[in-house]
């Protein structure tokens, strides 16, 4: 099946040869170059190898047995590859329904799919990938396997594979659409192959994720010893050793001598630098004494040893095991020590799970045992190790909906006690890493059972799900159990460390809106009552089950999206300076500017603050809190990023903040009457007393809209109709349903939503007007203004605006802000207002209820506030910026409203809604890759959009094109949330965009403004990074600040140099939705400025693969005039 013959000397390049690649370079060179392996695969590796064969011939039978024909077997062993080859080539040309072992060829690359199954509904002979995997889910390189099979197949034969199938441990096969990954594994393969042929390949060793099961690890580990590399630094990060080697640090023997306080490195805080010094400093001693040596860092409030308690009689040991590999992940084994049934001898307790309902059911027999313990020790605590098993304690209570009240209590009174944070902020220890194992060296000493480590074991309990030998699960037990006595003798260890002045400073936490026990009483008959009217929704005849068992989970969805909130508080209490300073959502290391004096208003002072450059979400009229105690911080006044300023208001009684202290996010908002709309829903559910919620139900069910004149199942709109005009024909015939209208960029959504409501006002109607936030609503509220003064419309409209927060109020012609909801009756024809006070309006107070923005409106809040109105218009986009939402929520309770009304559908089908198709924004070359891949191709351009474009001069930067999308590479390394590469680069592009005329759509040729170019960057430093390069009044921002916003010409700053090292994931990085909103906001031409090394991700999940496919996808078919 070759298309190419291949070179004697060149390897040929696989599947399993990418992956590795992916996760390391430097092992794919030492391959090229005809290293042999030293490290052989382990005992396990082996059985899972033999497992894999019998799992692969299980499938095989299957697949036998549906086709009703035997499948043609290539022959693996004893058979020249090119007769391999060959044997594939004659089964496809003869049509063999499966072909099992098949070789496939062409040029470099080979391939051994499982199968090759024929799709009998095609004519020619057309052949699909399918794999056996023995994993529970498929793997990133599991599909990149079958997606390279499908380009293999391409080329050879010509046929494009629309499809793959991985056939799991599991009852179903996973299938894939390739389409959604192809191009990502074509730029990978690329990729490959340009390495491959490199020929000073300059690699390197680099520790990785790979390493572990690595055959080059004692090659590499040698190197590193070898060349004292600072590698093994303690906490040391690959992007720090970059910085250092790049300064002339390369041995950790030249870090350890440098001077702590006087030396500096670009690049790395001289606090982070002292640390490592000293971490080097300590390793080096240990190294050469061949002792190990430990020192007590300064006591620090709230830090360190100021986290350990005093030990107590009942004090418990606790430690998780869970496998990944299980679909949705499973904690299979909790293991407690502790007095468990006599306090004077030490007991160890292990609870099992196999599945998820025993998982629910280990989890609550744990708690209860806690509680139970509680209660006879009532001053223990919780010692574990690291953050994943209070996590895992977070997602459980949610996943499973249970023991939720009891862990809020726990985390309240501070009960889990983490002793690797202990360590990390109250030691130095001269081991090369804080992991337990490495700190047992010097309290305990090494272990001698099979199972080392939590990689380990995870690899041994998958065995035992093939296997079932009770051996393995008595070695994981035995391995647990050493944990959890590890971490008791750590505990006790670390006590006898404990510097005199140092002091536990962890106290009980209440919130403002439930200062009571979770055992109260009050709470306990809540949430019995919520428990009995979600088990009558589930029982009643009403809809459908689906349908039934979403109502009950929506009963807990506000608690749910509210507890991340609350526990990220507790836990980030417990951070460093450094670690806030690295978290979004915080404020770290402020300082107290006692050079400004501060200046009183009314009853408040003003405090000016400093803080060292970060990235925060943190803006003007937020209100933190202190990380010290979660106390109010007071009122941000204002906070300028760049600069490192901020000013704090708080009230005179209160005084200064501390000298030195962190911002953590303000508490969530009481949200009791959300939960009560909500509640009142599904007491009208169980009852079929629904006649004020038919649109609310027509949603749940997704039935399409009921329109008078419009037969059910056919398109809204009939054809050749203008959008426009038939948009307002069918909102104005909407019979108690709800009707979704799709806006894509530039089409005009909140242009045809304002003439909508002016029509309905005209005819006396009474509007509702709701969003995710006042902004949005506002802005539609403006434009309905504007269509009322067009059309002489005259209406009474109040905006219910927050207290103290100007930037919510609305002043208009017609409409007036109140500050309370009981300002607020029947009189107003139109009312503006967010959830909290919808939730609270009599049933159907409205004829139509409007949700801007509905993409961002979670399913439980348009539930809430439903109820209000007999028609509901959804408007918004789902493939624009998304909800951020927090928790775990089973189902598809966690979903925004449009979401779950389109179940991963990019457009609105014509007879379930409105599809806006027409952008008056985007040139048409631009619009074609946007339409293509993400629209299902139904976007086009209005035929004035195509008289946009740049002209550009015999001077123009070799980045511009007239029209479409470019992607400019600018070399950096080491850049993360900001890049003076990429800042000097676009400081250069916009200098010459200033020089170059603009040809609008009415044909008029102007010199392009400032304000003709957007520049957004995905990273708040970034953004203030180019405010400092680009002149004054350049309009710079965040990507999310600008949905809405259009300009000529968009620049978009990807800042990081390598996607691994993003630092918010690559879910951030590459999100689908926002680079949508940011390339989308050109009228012209979007410019993506990024590192050649941006997308060489290693891509770890198969999530990764699919949101790299659009960048991908965007670079190889960059576009324009």
């Amino acid at each position: 099946m070759s298309d190419q013959p291949v070179s004697q000397n060149a390897k040929r390049l696989s599947a399993t040869r990418l992956g590795e690649f992916l996760g390391c370079a430097h092992k794919s060179a030492l391959w090229l170059a005809g290293e042999p392996e030293t490290d052989p695969a382990d005992e396990t590796q082996a059985l899972l190898w033999a497992k894999g064969l019998e799992h692969e011939a299980a499938v095989l039978a299957r697949l036998e047995q549906t086709a009703g024909a035997s499948a043609v077997h290539i022959p693996t062993e004893g058979l020249p590859i090119e007769e391999r080859i060959g044997l594939t080539q004659r089964a496809v040309e003869q049509g063999a329904s499966i072909i099992y072992q098949g070789a496939l060829l062409s040029e470099r690359w080979i391939g051994f799919p499982d199968f090759l199954t024929r799709d009998a509904n095609v004519e020619a002979p057309v052949y699909r990938p399918e794999d056996a995997k023995l994993s529970r889910k498929a793997k990133r390189d599991h599909l990149l396997q079958i997606g390279l099979y499908a380009e293999l197949l391409n080329r050879t034969n010509g046929n494009p594979i629309a499809d793959g199938v991985i056939h799991v441990a599991a009852p179903e096969p996973e299938r894939f659409d390739l389409r959604e990954t192809q191009y990502v594994t074509a730029r990978l393969m690329r990729r490959f192959e340009a390495f491959a042929e490199t020929k000073d390949k300059n690699t390197r060793a680099i520790r990785c994720a790979a390493c572990e099961r690595c055959g080059y690890k004692s090659r590499c580990e040698a190197e590193w010893r070898g060349a004292d590399s600072p590698i093994f630094v303690a906490g040391l990060r690959s992007s720090q050793l970059l910085k250092m080697e790049a300064a002339g640090v390369t041995t950790m023997s030249k870090l350890a001598s440098l001077g702590p306080g006087t030396a500096s490195i670009p690049g790395i805080g001289d606090e982070t630098l002292a640390k490592l010094i000293g971490q080097a400093r300590l390793q080096k001693q240990a190294e050469q004494s061949g002792t190990h040596g430990v020192e007590a860092l300064p006591v620090e409030q709230g830090k360190g040893f100021s986290l350990l308690p005093d030990p107590q009689v009942g004090d418990v040991f606790l430690d998780l095991e869970g496998d990944p590999l299980y679909p949705d992940g499973l904690e299979y084994l909790f293991g407690i020590y502790g007095p468990l049934t006599d306090p004077n001898e030490q007991e160890y307790r292990a609870f099992w799970a196999h599945d998820h309902d025993q998982e629910k059911a280990a989890f609550e027999a744990v708690m209860s045992a806690i509680t139970a313990h509680l209660v006879k020790y009532p001053d223990a605590r919780i010692y574990h190790y690291a953050q994943y098993e209070p996590a895992a304690f977070r997602r459980l209570a949610m996943r499973h909906a249970t023991k939720e009240a009891e862990l809020d209590q726990l985390l309240r009174e501070h009960r889990f006690v983490d002793l690797y944070r202990v360590a990390r902020q109250g030691i130095r220890a001269s081991t090369e890493s804080y992991s337990l194992k490495d700190l047992e060296k010097i309290y305990w000493g090494g272990r001698a059972g099979e199972v080392a480590n939590a990689g380990d074991s995870i690899v041994q309990y998958e065995q035992w799900r093939t296997t079932q030998e009770a051996s393995v699960l008595a070695e994981i037990k035995k391995y647990n159990e050493e944990d959890c006595v590890s971490t008791a003798k750590l505990r006790d260890w670390l006590v006898g460390l404990r510097p005199a002045g140092a002091h536990y400073q962890l106290h009980a936490t209440g919130s403002d809106q439930d200062v009571a026990s979770a055992r109260s009483e009050a709470r306990e008959e809540f949430e019995r009552q919520r428990q009995e009217l979600a088990a009558r929704v589930r029982t009643s005849n009403v809809a459908n089950k689906d349908v039934r068992e979403l109502v009950a989970e929506l009963l807990w969805f506000h608690q749910r999206s509210q507890k991340p909130q609350w526990w990220a508080l507790f836990e980030r209490q417990t951070w460093s300076d450094d670690e806030l300073i690295d978290d979004a959502e915080s404020l770290g290391g402020v300082v107290l500017d006692k050079t400004v004096p501060a200046t009183t208003i009314k009853r408040s002072q003003v405090f000016t603050c400093r803080f060292p450059p970060q990235d925060t979400k943190l803006k003007a009229g937020s209100e933190p809190v202190l990380a010290s105690d979660l106390g109010s911080a007071g009122t941000l006044e204002s906070i300028v990023p760049e600069d490192g300023i901020l000013t704090l208001k708080r009230g005179i009684t209160r005084g200064a903040p501390p000298d030195r202290f962190s911002l953590l996010p303000g508490k969530p908002l009481d949200q009791r009457k959300l939960v009560a709309a909500v509640m009142n829903f599904a007491d009208r559910f169980v009852s079929d007393d629904l006649s004020s919620d038919q649109a609310l139900m027509a949603f749940l069910l997704r039935n399409p809209p009921k329109v008078r004149g419009v037969q059910r199942g056919q398109p809204l709109l009939s054809n050749g109709e203008d959008l426009l005009d038939g948009t307002i024909r069918v909102i104005r015939n909407l019979d108690r349903t709800t009707l979704f209208i799709q806006g894509p960029p530039g089409c005009g959504k909140t242009f045809v939503a304002s003439h909508a409501i002016a029509t309905l006002l005209k005819e006396g109607n009474r509007i509702a007007v709701s969003s995710n936030s006042h902004k949005a609503i506002n802005k539609l509220l403006k434009e309905v203004e504007k269509r009322a003064t067009e059309t002489s419309l005259k209406f009474s409209g109040a905006k219910k605006a927050s207290r103290d927060d100007p930037e919510t109020e609305f002043e208009g012609q017609f409409i007036t802000s109140v500050q309370s909801s009981d300002d607020i009756d029947s009189s107003y024809q139109l009312v503006g207002a967010t959830v909290f006070h919808f939730a609270q309006e009599a049933l159907n107070s409205y004829d139509y209820l409007f949700v801007d923005e509905a993409g961002q409106v979670a399913l439980g809040n348009l539930v809430a506030m439903a109820g209000c109105a007999d028609n509901l218009v959804l408007i918004g986009d789902q493939m624009q910026l998304a909800l951020p939402i927090q928790g775990v929520h089973p189902g598809e309770t966690g979903h925004s409203a449009l979401d779950y009304l389109l179940q991963h559908q990019a457009t609105i089908g014509a007879d379930k809604g409105v599809l806006l198709n027409v952008t008056y924004r985007m040139h048409p070359t631009l619009c074609e890759l946007v339409s293509d891949a993400i629209y299902d191709g139904r976007l086009t351009s209005d035929a004035s959009t195509a008289s946009r474009h740049l002209v550009l001069g015999a001077n123009s930067h070799p980045a511009l094109k007239d029209a479409g999308i470019v992607f400019a590479n600018v070399e950096h390394d080491g850049c993360t949330q900001n890049s003076a590469e990429e800042a000097a680069a676009i400081r250069s592009t916009v200098s010459n965009l200033l020089t170059q005329e603009f040809h609008d759509a009415d044909g008029t040729v102007r010199p392009l403004k400032l304000d003709d170019i957007l520049i957004a960057s995905p990273f708040n430093m970034q953004v203030n990074l180019l405010k400092r390069a680009l002149p004054d009044g350049a309009r710079v921002g965040t990507v999310d600040k600008f949905q809405g916003q259009e300009a000529p010409v968009v620049i978009v700053s990807m800042t990081t140099s390598h996607g691994d090292d993003a630092p918010r994931g690559t879910n951030f990085l590459f999100n689908r939705n926002r680079f949508n909103v940011a390339i989308s906001r050109a009228q012209s031409l979007a410019i993506v400025v990024q590192s050649p090394r941006l997308q060489d991700v290693s891509a770890g999940s198969i999530e990764d693969l699919v949101r790299l496919n659009l960048f991908a996808r965007a670079e190889a078919t960059a576009i324009w005039r």
